[in-house]
């Protein structure tokens, strides 16, 4: 049977060992540790380290009393109240973890996109119906031809003023006459978040309208060029040149790049002198059409989305929305930021 001892308040005062009754050399190294009271150590995966008792009488010690400083007129003011920095960890080892450091840019980043393509057939009078396919369609950046606008257009005065970002060349017209419809016209909205900016590759062509567009989103872009050939215009020889042209400079970026818009070929007749050209030229620069299903009402396949052979294929829904005699391109993109390409090299100083 375990007998229960008890100690009365003499006893326990004999056994209490004042810090003047300590040796020397262990009094001095109390006081290094900053040792007043009963004290435990506490073990870490650090090491040791002092750990005081709760409480004033434990031996916590008094929050500073604040310093102050006199003003000249009998006042004073608080110029500092910070208490005392605790004890510091004895017994410690420094941690057997290195932290590896990973650049942020070595982290792929990709972002996804969502875009539309649509031969509208005049804008003025479908900002709202447009603006509603959009949401339904949850478009980001929506590329326009046949807007048949000018310069001073209120339609895109509108988007600008509801924060879409809007980037377009109208046609340029032949005479001062304002009054009379200007027909043709590409264009390019983009909701809050997406940047646009026009990029100019060096060749403005003939035979149809060409907008060359940055689309950056995040830290991520890619590169769009939108094209209209109108239908009235015969498919001729410098016609071909000047696309082959175009996709030889798009050929140099980096980015991603999409060519995208209505060249009024039938594309749906493999067997058609005009067509067989036309995706020769693609294939030569190693890029492809991606739409494969008709996209006018009549039935033939006149817009495209070119994209990369290299780059995953976008799947490109044809929606009939009713806004013109053309179909609305839609599909998905993921915009990945390229890897930066670091070399090495030796110089001599000639400080």
């Amino acid at each position: 049977m375990t007998s229960l001892i008890t100690y009365d308040r003499a006893v326990l005062l004999s056994l209490y060992t004042p810090a003047q009754a300590l040796g020397p050399d262990i009094a001095e190294r109390v006081r290094t540790l900053g040792i007043r009271t009963v004290c435990c150590l506490r073990c870490t995966h650090r090491g040791y380290s002092v750990r005081r008792y709760r409480g004033r009488r434990a031996g916590r010690r008094q929050r500073q009393l604040p310093t102050l400083r006199s003003v000249g007129n009998g006042a004073a003011v608080i110029v500092g109240n910070r208490p005392t920095p605790g004890p510091v960890s004895v017994c410690s080892r420094p941690s057997a973890l290195r932290r590896v450091h990973i650049a942020r840019h070595v982290t792929p980043l990709e972002t996804t996109v969502r875009f539309g393509c649509l031969n509208i057939r005049s804008l003025a009078n479908k900002v709202d119906d447009l603006l509603e396919i959009r949401r339904e369609q949850k478009i980001d950046v929506i590329f326009l031809v046949e807007t048949w606008h000018d310069s001073d257009s209120v339609c895109f005065r509108r988007l600008r003023s509801e924060g879409f970002q809007v980037v377009d060349r109208p046609r340029p017209r032949s005479c001062l006459d304002t009054l009379t419809t200007n027909h043709g016209g590409v264009a390019a909205v983009a909701i809050p978040g997406i940047r646009l900016a026009t990029i100019d590759i060096g060749v403005r062509p003939t035979t149809f309208e060409f907008l060359c567009i940055r689309v950056t989103s995040g830290s991520s872009s890619c590169v769009v060029g939108l094209v209209y050939r109108p239908g009235s215009e015969a498919v001729t020889s410098t016609f071909f040149g000047e696309w082959s042209d175009v996709l030889d400079r798009l050929s140099t970026f980096v980015d991603p790049i999409f060519v995208v818009g209505d060249v009024n070929i039938h594309l749906e007749r493999p067997t058609d002198p005009h067509t067989a050209e036309f995706n020769d030229i693609l294939s030569a620069h190693g890029v492809a059409c991606r739409v494969t299903g008709p996209t006018h009402n009549g039935g033939g396949l006149l817009d495209v989305v070119v994209s990369r052979d290299e780059m995953p294929i976008p799947d490109v829904a044809v929606v009939d929305v009713g806004l013109s005699d053309h179909c609305l391109l839609r599909w998905s993109a993921k915009l990945v930021l390229p890897p930066p390409v670091y070399t090495s090299s030796s110089v001599r100083s000639w400080l």
